[in-house]
């Protein structure tokens, strides 16, 4: 079958390619494959792929809790938590992150019980206990407010100028731990054990995002590729097998076409397809656990294809493209080469 023929092409060939100083990058393969098409059939030329951010940012209401007063934290100076508050105090009126917010209200949560613990003051264990409990209520609202305004984390899903081309080991491991462990932390705050997030270990993932372009430029590619693919498999819909394969004729514009076919897409497009899933698959666990909100939902997308299903996409597209193929090979009683 001319599927299993095509998906068992090694992607070495392609990889060799896009490494090389002086070679193609991807798109430019799509257009040149596009082009020689062209030379047989007359298609419409591609549009090129313009990225856009792959989530909507939601709009964040005001979600500070009660606070507790210059008084009361007087009484708190020995307890790790009147210094946590203090420190918060001291920089009031300046610029505060989302990211420095959340982790303030993590380590306020977890630091109560033990401050409670030394307190002979009713009215102040009751006030703490209220407060902690109205930040418990917030966090996810925390969450979701750094999730989509922390500079790195927004980073992870707005638009990027370029494709994945070389896998960067470094950038890509920093990524996968750091989406693995948000996802740990997400799950934390899902099942209220607060206790399990180490905030200092957050900060110092959160900063491994710090111009890394390995996800951004990986959905990016994805994105891109499905775009050409829409656009080439509208195309060929419209052309005529009977005006490629006539009878009593050799054909010969069948197999310039099945050729370029081969040439282009069987050895060189899908091998990047193949690729980019193969990268897709290992960061799309971490991807659902950090993209959908605490009812499992994803999150909202502009997107007609969710960022999240970008996989069951491209196969689709590619099914129907080599699918298309076929349809030509068999119709023109073309053995594929």
């Amino acid at each position: 079958m001319l599927t299993r023929h095509l998906i068992t092409l090694s992607t070495t060939a392609l990889i060799i390619l896009i490494l090389a100083g002086c070679s193609k990058v991807p798109s430019e393969i799509n257009l040149e494959y596009h082009t020689r098409l062209n030379t047989q059939l007359t298609l419409p030329e591609l549009s090129p792929y313009q990225d856009s951010k792959k989530l909507v940012v939601p709009t964040f209401s005001n979600i500070d809790a009660s606070t507790i007063g210059i008084l009361q934290l007087n009484k708190l100076q020995h307890c790790q938590l009147g210094q946590l508050i203090a420190e918060r105090n001291s920089q009031l009126g300046k610029v505060s992150g989302p990211s420095s917010e959340f982790v303030y209200n993590v380590r306020f949560i977890q630091m109560v019980p033990n401050c409670v613990a030394t307190l002979d003051d009713t009215e102040l264990t009751k006030q703490l206990n209220k407060v902690k409990q109205q930040k418990a209520d917030l966090l996810f609202a925390y969450w979701d407010k750094m999730l989509f305004l922390d500079k790195q984390l927004a980073s992870l899903y707005l638009p990027v100028s370029y494709s994945l081309l070389d896998v960067n080991q470094t950038q890509k491991q920093h990524t996968l731990n750091t989406l693995n462990y948000l996802a740990s932390v997400k799950s934390a705050l899902v099942n209220q054990e607060f206790n399990q997030i180490n905030t200092a270990e957050l900060e110092a993932h959160l900063a491994t995002l710090f111009k890394n372009n390995y996800l951004p430029s990986l959905l990016r590619a994805l994105y891109e590729q499905i775009f050409i693919l829409q656009q080439q498999n509208k195309a060929l819909e419209s052309v005529s097998f009977s005006d490629i394969c006539k009878t009593g004729h050799n054909n010969q514009s069948a197999t310039v076409l099945t050729n370029i076919f081969s040439k282009f897409y069987g050895s060189k497009i899908q091998g990047y397809h193949n690729d980019l899933l193969q990268e897709y698959m290992q960061i799309k666990p971490a991807l659902l656990g950090l993209w959908q909100n605490q009812y499992q939902q994803p999150y909202e997308s502009d997107l007609k294809i969710h960022p999240l299903s970008l996989d069951n996409s491209l196969k689709h597209y590619s099914v129907a493209h080599v699918t298309w193929w076929q349809q030509l090979y068999k119709r023109c009683n073309i053995q594929p080469g």
